[in-house]
């Protein structure tokens, strides 16, 4: 039985960045990443900051200075609103709701922390690395976040969706309206095409960069520790 296409935002930045190197980690799986530090640190501050919003659980003493922005969520979970934290949604082919681990699943997602109100919601995604040096996010990743939140609530007709840069005091915000979601798709689906192809052909090229030199452990590609620099 010929495995079924699905895909997520961490994913289709693999594919930009390398096919091959896509392939090796993500789908055949013949390579683990190696988690570094700062990997490591992204997944304690997310842990830490799912418990204290949703159980009260004290920061480390290494993360006390991000109480500030999650206090709010705080707040409003105190004050009744259905605040929830780390929720893995997902949805079908056909953009319908589904379960996170269904074969159906066609894309999947994780929200670090979500609030819905009758018509609103909004949705907040902590970022430990560096922003972008052009002042911009990838609003393609906030839109899928806001896709996924439709799904799951069909009441909602806004989604306020922000980068939360914990390093830097700042964020990166977009809204999202319901019946305004097309630019995003008509922009991602000729790569999502790419994606399918490449799936059924099991045709993942190489793409050499600068990365390849230090940064990639695909230790069978042509390029590893060379690149282009």
């Amino acid at each position: 039985m010929a495995k079924t296409f699905s895909w997520s935002w961490s994913k289709l930045k693999n594919f930009r960045t390398c096919p091959k190197r896509h392939y090796e980690i993500d789908l055949a799986k013949n390579i683990k990443e190696p988690e570094g530090e700062a990997l490591k640190w992204g997944h304690d501050v997310h842990a830490s900051l799912a418990a204290y919003i949703a159980k009260d659980k004290p920061l480390p003493t290494t993360m006390t200075r991000y109480a500030a922005v999650a206090d709010g969520w705080v707040t409003l979970r105190k004050a009744g609103a259905p605040v929830v934290v780390e929720q893995k949604l997902a949805i079908d082919k056909e953009f319908q709701p589904c379960g996170f681990f269904d074969n159906a699943a066609w894309y999947r997602g994780v929200v670090d922390v979500l609030a819905t109100g009758a018509l609103v919601a909004h949705a907040g995604d902590w970022k430990t690395g560096k922003m972008p040096d052009d002042g911009d996010a990838d609003y393609e990743q906030l839109g899928l976040t806001a896709q996924l939140i439709f799904a799951h609530h069909p009441k909602v007709q806004q989604v306020s969706t922000s980068f939360v840069w914990l390093g830097f005091d700042d964020t990166t915000d977009r809204t999202y309206h319901r019946d305004g979601m097309a630019p995003l798709w008509n922009k991602l689906w000729p790569e999502i095409n790419v994606m399918v192809e490449a799936m059924r052909t099991t045709t993942y090229p190489p793409k050499p960069s600068g990365l390849c030199v230090r940064h990639c452990p695909v230790n069978s590609c042509p390029y590893y520790g060379k690149g282009t620099r």
